[in-house]
């Protein structure tokens, strides 16, 4: 019976959990044996031998798991963490962001492109790993009176205009070879302080502000737009996981954020919007149950294949869930099939290994007279067939 908690709602919870369960299976017979004072020191020095070989031995039988579990969990938590739009506190002042806003950094000319931000700010930081050259950030801060898409592609289009302008404005000493071929990280916050937003760009406004640019990871552009009528913060607050390489500079964004205009705290309690659930994932679901379903999938899938080919004879042929099966005598393929029936023809991945009873090279002659059969087959439905799809 599966302990009630913690559940996938839980995610950062969850992550450390399974480092400790993984770690403590081991860790924790070897120091009870270790702590009784009438086993032998030999024995003992067995045991902790024994438990680090044992961890070591399940870590990397069962590696493919626990980063899946690791990644899967760490994107979660990011997920739960993040909101559609968030409420601002009570004290929020544009006057105040400003002014927080000024002192980071130092000022920088703003290109001529309009309209131009009535505060640029820029920083620019040595490196810390061998995955950049620099880490450049940005602050832009636009004020407006009504705001419309139109104005909203304005403002965005300058702000990244000064982005570009800037990279690379400052240039770092003492870097090693690694770090002088890496590429220059930099990410931009444009702050829009508007009085008001027009209804039809508020209504989609989260989903407009995800479209910022960049892909988060060495370039970020990060709209966010401040509704003072509606004492609202939108912005893309969806942090990419962190796994121990480079860190994100989308997440050194929202940091600025978090600092310049919360006070470096989001107001989670007062801001209810949550992202939409993500389809076939069960919050209330606990760790275990979960952690045993994703552990006996491939075992589940072998059983279906097995029982797949097991009720086919030689030369059935079935078409499920995007995959052709085929029975050849005693072996059995499966290969990823598209069909396009505007253009009646069939795409099909490769065919160069058994699925069933093992994976094994096929031979050449056998592979022709598999192709034979399947073209036959579609043939009959008034369908031509290709091989353009990589398994």
């Amino acid at each position: 019976m599966c302990l009630p908690f913690p559940r996938l709602k839980n995610a950062l919870l969850c992550r450390i959990l399974v480092y400790v369960v993984v770690i403590g299976a081991f860790a924790v017979p070897a120091v009870i044996v270790v702590k009784l004072p009438f086993v032998p020191d030999g024995i003992k020095a067995l045991a902790c031998i024994g438990a680090m070989a044992g961890c070591l031995v399940y870590a990397i039988k069962n590696f493919c798991i626990l980063m899946e579990l690791d990644i899967l969990f760490a994107t979660l938590h990011c997920y739960n963490t993040a909101r559609a739009c968030f409420t601002l506190p009570r004290s929020f002042s544009a006057q105040s962001v400003r002014r927080r806003i000024s002192r980071f950094g130092h000022p920088c000319m703003p290109t001529a492109l309009a309209p131009q931000p009535q505060i640029l700010r820029y920083k620019s930081s040595a490196p810390m790993t061998i995955y950049s050259s620099g880490i450049e950030k940005l602050m832009a801060v636009y004020s407006v009176e009504l705001l419309d898409q139109e104005q909203y592609r304005l403002i965005v289009s300058s702000a990244k205009a000064n982005a570009r302008a800037l990279k690379g404005a400052k240039k770092h000493r003492f870097l090693d070879r690694a770090q002088r071929s890496a590429p220059l990280h930099q990410v931009i916050v444009i702050v829009i302080l508007a009085d008001r937003v027009e209804e039809q760009l508020r209504a989609g406004l989260s989903d407009i502000v995800d479209k910022g640019g960049g892909d988060g990871s060495e370039t970020a552009a990060l709209p966010c737009v401040v509704d003072l009528e509606r004492r609202s913060c939108t912005f893309d607050s969806m942090r990419l996981p962190y796994v121990g390489f480079g860190y994100p500079v989308k997440n050194r964004g929202i940091r600025l954020i978090r600092r310049y205009l919360f006070g470096g705290r989001f107001p989670y309690a007062a801001s209810p919007q949550t992202l939409p659930p993500i389809v076939g994932l069960e919050p209330e679901q606990t760790l275990w149950r979960f952690w045993r379903e994703l552990r006996d999938e491939p075992d589940s899938n072998n059983r279906k294949t097995i029982k797949r080919f097991k009720k086919m004879q030689h030369g059935d042929m079935t078409v499920e869930d995007g995959y052709l099966y085929l029975k050849w005598q005693d072996h059995g393929i499966g290969v990823p099939v598209k069909l396009h029936t505007d253009a009646r023809t069939v795409e099909v991945g490769a065919i160069d290994q058994w699925l069933y009873p093992k994976a094994n090279k096929i031979a050449k002659s056998t592979v022709e007279s598999i192709k034979d059969m399947i073209a036959e087959r579609f043939a009959a439905e008034g369908c031509a067939v290709t091989y353009t799809i990589d398994t």
